[in-house]
Parts: C-alpha cells; sequence; structure tokens
C-alpha cells in the first residue's frame, strides 16, 4: 500500500467539515425517512399492477435514491483520512443478510411449502392485475 502524504488541518477546517457533516446526515436522514414509505408503495403498487416487470417502480425509486446519496455526498471529506482504511473484507450488509437468510431457510424452511406459498402469492397478485387491469388479461388471454 502506498503511503498517503501526511496533511495537517486546521481546525477551522474541522470544525467545518464537522458541521457539514452534521447537515448532511440531517438531510441523509430525512431522504430516508421519506422513502421508507415510498419504497413499501412502489413494491407493493409493482406487484400489484405489473404481472411482467414487478419491480419496475421499487427500481426506479432506488435510482433516485442512488443518485440522491451522490448529491448529499455524505462521506465526501473521507478522502482526508490520513489513516490505513479499514478492511471489510469484501462484506457488506447485503452479503451478511443473503447468508443469514439461507442459514435460515437451510435448516427452518422446506422448500416444497416455500414453492407453495409462492405459487399461491403469485396466483392471488395475478387475480388482484387481473381485477384492477382488465386491458392486460385480454392480452394475455389473446396471446395464449
Amino acid at each position: 500500500m502506498e503511503n498517503k502524504k501526511i496533511q495537517q488541518h486546521s481546525r477551522s477546517e474541522v470544525i467545518r467539515d464537522t458541521i457539514v457533516l452534521q447537515l448532511k446526515l440531517i438531510v441523509d436522514g430525512l431522504r430516508d425517512l421519506m422513502l421508507m414509505p415510498v419504497v413499501l408503495f412502489a413494491a407493493i403498487a409493482g406487484l400489484i399492477l405489473h404481472r411482467e416487470q414487478p419491480g419496475r417502480y421499487i427500481y426506479r425509486v432506488l435510482s433516485y435514491g442512488k443518485i440522491s446519496e451522490k448529491w448529499i455526498g455524505l462521506f465526501d471529506e473521507a478522502s482526508k483520512d490520513t489513516m490505513e482504511p479499514v478492511d471489510l473484507k469484501n462484506n457488506c450488509l447485503d452479503e451478511i443478510l443473503k447468508k443469514t437468510q439461507n442459514a435460515i431457510e437451510s435448516k427452518y424452511i422446506d422448500e416444497e411449502k416455500k414453492q407453495k406459498l409462492m405459487n399461491k402469492l403469485n396466483n392471488t397478485l395475478d387475480e388482484i392485475n387481473t381485477k384492477l387491469n382488465p386491458v392486460a388479461k385480454l392480452a394475455n388471454d389473446e396471446s395464449e
């Protein structure tokens, strides 16, 4: 690892960066609070309204969230860190959640029952979709 040039930061710079970070944390938190119901609504609307592309709304919200994350720039000043970076061994929350899900499912979930439950859920969502969107039902019936 190459040596970083040690840069001295003034007290005024540290104070400014601290205040800016606090403001960014507030904006980030408010964005997250607003995103919680929006994501839930987007997921439900996509599951009910779109049989072929049930994730179309939630993934659009996620793309806007990613853009807003860059705009907020919560950790932009991390480049001023002069110490060695922390090595997380390429782990991230998604990987930990997937491993946990797999462990729980392999121990407690019967694959056949899970598949039956998913089929029932899909059939129920298809029925709701057909009732809300009868034109799509006609198009599906004609294509079969």
